[in-house]
């Protein structure tokens, strides 16, 4: 199966936060992805890529209205003329209200009923980042394998997730979970695409000891999953990694063991006075260092 994005990308803040967002879901997407950025995320490329693979994951985002989808520099994309076109495809789409009307003719469809409000700062990379994180778990979801009113549960969850976090710019995260509406059969799963649907790692504080779950990777680019792992103290471990694939089966891995031992402070402490071998002909004498800190570098686990 195939998952087309459509991002354009021009002088509009908004839609450049959103090309530097969805690189990410792009990135771990588990399908062939056709990305049609710029340019590209206008009418006609779009048509011809729905009736290419009109069987496949669909990803827009760009400013919309009630009775429209729209791609580069507002240019229209879907309407009532050609929605059809998308009848095979499953649709998310981040935009403005589209799903207050024209959305609700996909069969299969998830998108916002009503104006999508997120917060930007002065370059794309920041505070945006909460509503584009929680937006994406739709898909995210469903490459799990989540049918697709479980995925718009994820999608819900993700937004408080982020909300409870309290971060700046947090204030419409709530607004835009409850405005997300999904068409369509609720329990359906889109054609699973073949290969892997999660990795776990656990570790393994010794031989003969028991596995302690670490939790469940994430998919980057170049087939890439990673995890941060808190490593409880020094000794030696073992990983344990668990894949499953979309059909259910299961596969586990075990490196060999290696031998943790954790950085020394980053603190540097250099007397500056006294100094060793210096003279003191005094009662009271102000003492003094130099003091700074390093931060030892830290790693990520990473698997594939």
């Amino acid at each position: 199966m195939r998952c087309i994005f459509s991002r354009p990308d021009w002088s509009d803040m908004a839609t450049k936060c959103g090309t530097f967002w969805t690189r990410n879901l792009e990135g771990a997407c588990p399908l062939e992805v056709l990305d049609l950025y710029q340019e590209l995320a206008r009418k006609i490329p779009n048509e011809a890529a729905i009736k290419e693979t009109p069987v496949c994951m669909f990803y827009g985002f760009g400013h919309g209205a009630n009775y429209v989808f729209a791609g580069q520099e507002n240019e229209y994309i879907i309407t009532k003329d050609n929605i059809a076109l998308w009848d095979q495809a499953a649709v998310h789409l981040l935009s403005c209200s589209v799903f207050a009307d024209l959305g609700l003719l996909f069969k299969h469809g998830s998108g916002y009923k009503n104006t999508y409000y997120f917060y930007i700062s002065d370059s794309p990379d920041g505070v945006a980042e909460q509503y584009f994180d929680s937006d994406h778990e739709f898909f995210r979801a469903i490459w799990r394998g989540l049918t697709w009113g479980d995925a718009q549960l994820a999608l819900k969850a993700k937004y408080q997730e982020w909300y409870q976090k309290g971060i700046s710019g947090n204030g419409y995260l709530l607004w835009d979970a409850d405005i997300h509406v999904i068409t369509g059969d609720a329990t359906w799963r889109p054609t699973p695409p073949s290969g892997i649907k999660r990795i776990t790692a656990y570790y393994r504080n010794g031989a003969g000891q028991p596995t302690v779950l670490i939790g469940d990777m994430e998919p980057g680019p170049d087939q890439v999953w990673a995890l941060e792992w808190k490593i409880p103290i020094e000794g030696t471990y073992s990983l344990l990694y668990e894949g499953e694939d979309m059909e259910g089966i299961t596969k586990r891995v075990e490196t060999g063991e290696f031998t943790v031992t954790f950085p020394p402070s980053g603190i540097h402490i250099e007397p500056v006075s006294p100094k060793g071998g210096d003279v003191v002909n005094a009662r009271k004498v102000e003492i003094s260092v130099k003091g700074y800190y390093v931060p030892p570098t830290e790693h990520m686990c990473r698997s594939i």
